[in-house]
């Protein structure tokens, strides 16, 4: 009898423990969104120091924009890093998301024919 009581007590514990430790843990698709714009104003902060911008922290921008601050971001981020499966998805999805950015950016590959006139007399030639 008292090992059952002894096993359901440790049983609570872990269970309390797990729940209140994943409580702060941001769910993946809000983590995602997160960490793309912590890519991207990590990129800026770089590219800022080359422009003289002002010494602006991006990052806190983008806490602010979600309304969490850096310990928050570092516990999802140590979560993450603990369930790696998980994590490289997430790397995968915002690698995807970037191509296909770029890809929309870029002009298209296979440039248009220029055509050009000739004229001969009073007629117009169109020359591929």
């Amino acid at each position: 009898m008292i090992k059952k009581i002894f096993l359901l007590i440790a049983l609570s514990l872990n269970i309390a423990c797990s729940t209140s430790k994943n409580e702060d843990v941001l769910d993946k698709n809000t983590y995602k969104k997160i960490l793309k714009e912590a890519i991207l104003a990590d990129i800026l902060s770089s590219d800022s120091d080359k422009k003289n911008l002002s010494d602006k922290n991006f990052l806190s921008l983008v806490y602010n924009k979600y309304n969490i601050d850096s310990t928050s971001f570092k516990k999802t981020t140590d979560y993450y890093s603990n369930h790696p499966e998980i994590l490289e998805e997430i790397y995968a999805e915002i690698e995807k998301e970037f191509k296909q950015k770029l890809d929309s950016l870029e002009p298209n590959s296979t440039p248009k024919p220029k055509t050009e006139k000739i004229k001969i007399g009073k007629k117009d030639i169109k020359i591929k």
